[in-house]
């Protein structure tokens, strides 16, 4: 019995650790490769334009300053 636990917990180690590299894609198709050749790098999706809350320490007596900043 001590056997099949062991086996059963090494089969879900095994699954855990190669399951996600199933699921990132195929990485080694020629449309990466020639596309890397032609731009020199991989291609990365542009984010629009957005705000986000920044703060930082102002003045003598240190207290948080807030603002809104836009983040490309």
């Amino acid at each position: 019995m001590k056997r099949v636990f062991i086996a059963a917990a090494a089969a879900a180690l095994g699954t855990a650790i190669y399951l996600p590299a199933a699921f990132a894609g195929d990485t080694g198709s020629s449309a990466v490769a020639t596309e890397v050749a032609v731009s020199g790098a991989m291609a990365v999706p542009s984010q629009a334009p957005r705000y986000e809350w920044q703060y930082h320490y102002v003045g003598h007596h240190p207290r948080y300053e807030g603002y809104w900043a836009l983040v490309r």
